[in-house]
């Protein structure tokens, strides 16, 4: 999988300062950014078979276990499925913000 952040920024999503690659199996067994919560309700599970209708079903995170600092705004995470890490099999992408509380005001 090969995941980019893309900031909405000057009325456009440009590409922020997150992009990275990871195994498919290795991201969806991963305790980080809340996967486990995120896929509570879907029938993924690896090895990844031919032929098997895979389903995700309520898909949000819990932002208390995301990494922190990511800078607040408008957000366009693109996660791209790659076969053999060069060909695009399928792609999601999933709009979100972040805001943060102000404690002080």
């Amino acid at each position: 999988m090969l995941i980019t952040g893309y900031q909405f920024r000057s009325n456009e999503y440009r590409k922020g300062p997150i992009e990275f690659m990871m195994g498919t199996c290795s991201g969806f067994s991963s305790k980080d950014f809340d996967i486990p919560h995120m896929l509570s309700n879907s029938n993924i599970k690896c090895p990844l078979k031919k032929g098997v209708h895979y389903y995700v079903y309520k898909l949000f995170p819990n932002a208390t276990n995301m990494p922190p600092l990511i800078p607040e705004g408008r957000w366009k995470l693109q996660i791209d499925f790659l076969y053999l890490n060069q060909y695009t099999a399928f792609s999601i992408e999933w709009y979100s913000g972040v805001e943060y509380m102000n404690i002080f005001g």
